[in-house]
């Protein structure tokens, strides 16, 4: 090797050196023991100072539920559970009051028993007559029975219907003489037909307001 070209050498060795240092900082090479002769390239990221950092998504807020359709108020469950709380919080009219105090006292089959929701429904139309401004109101009772039995059977029942609650509104304190019982067995149903919808319903007995007239002088 003459002089002149040991200066060449040396000036391509060093390049070559630069170029292996530049390729240590952006990446390495290495040889896969399995395969000697390949060559597997490790890229690394390069972050530069010059570049703004990648942005995180922020996390969206959590959306609010969405309100409940509203429905219309006669199909709403909740509306219609509403207005008969608002229904029940309005005082009844003298009228609506009597309906309620006076709807018919129903039975079980061959039985003359008061349940305790009708004997306190019998205690409040006993309340209601006593009132000054009822004192001339008299109360007719009438026992009723389903189709089925005797006649004279039915007539008995329906006395002891009658009795039964003649008895309880006594006991709340309406006096007897505003009173008057009367069976009618199974005379008078209230519903045709053998189904036990109207046979039920047929067991009754009715609460009938009289008002009392002065006798003819």
């Amino acid at each position: 090797m003459s002089a002149r070209s040991f200066p060449r050498l040396f000036l391509l060795s060093l390049l070559n050196l630069l170029l292996l240092a530049g390729c240590a900082v952006k990446g390495s090479v290495r040889l896969d023991p399995r395969e000697p002769e390949q060559l597997i390239f490790e890229s690394k990221v390069l972050v530069s100072e010059d570049l703004d950092p990648p942005t995180v998504p922020k996390p969206e807020a959590p959306t609010a539920p969405a309100e409940r359709e509203q429905k219309h108020p006669d199909s709403s469950e909740d509306e219609m559970v509403s207005l008969e709380t608002k229904a029940e919080a309005e005082p009844l009219t003298r009228d609506e009051l009597i309906e309620k105090l006076t709807r018919p006292i129903y039975f079980a089959l061959d039985d003359a028993s008061l349940s305790d929701q009708q004997k306190e429904q019998l205690k409040q139309l006993a309340i209601f007559l006593l009132a000054p401004e009822n004192e001339r109101l008299n109360l007719r009772i009438e026992g009723h029975c389903d189709d089925r039995g005797t006649r004279e059977y039915n007539f008995a029942l329906g006395e002891r219907r009658a009795a039964v609650i003649s008895q309880q509104l006594r006991t709340s304190g309406f006096p007897k003489d505003r009173l008057k019982t009367i069976s009618y067995g199974k005379e008078r149903l209230a519903y045709s037909g053998i189904s036990e919808f109207a046979r039920a319903r047929n067991r009754r007995g009715e609460l009938i307001l009289k008002p009392v007239f002065e006798p003819a002088s």
